[in-house]
């Protein structure tokens, strides 16, 4: 069995948990459940993170918002 996550998988674990972080070609990519409207999405240079957890915004590279399901914000950010 193949041991990578296909994007309905990540999807899951995305509705499952409310949000989704991992490592993919050098960049760190999060996506979490927004309180407003859809999901977060955010790619990031380095894992590092401040004291209270969450990544560092002088990392960030790239972001935005999805409005649509978890597999439309997986798919967004990928």
């Amino acid at each position: 069995m193949n041991n990578k996550l296909n994007i309905k998988e990540l999807a899951d674990i995305l509705k499952t948990n409310k949000s989704l972080e991992f490592q993919y070609k050098n960049l760190h990519y999060q996506i979490f459940e927004s309180s407003e409207l859809g999901y977060c999405v955010n790619v990031y240079s380095s894992n590092d993170k401040d004291e209270n957890g969450d990544y560092l915004d002088s990392n960030l590279v790239d972001g935005g918002v999805c409005t649509g399901s978890a597999k439309n914000a997986v798919e967004f950010l990928l």
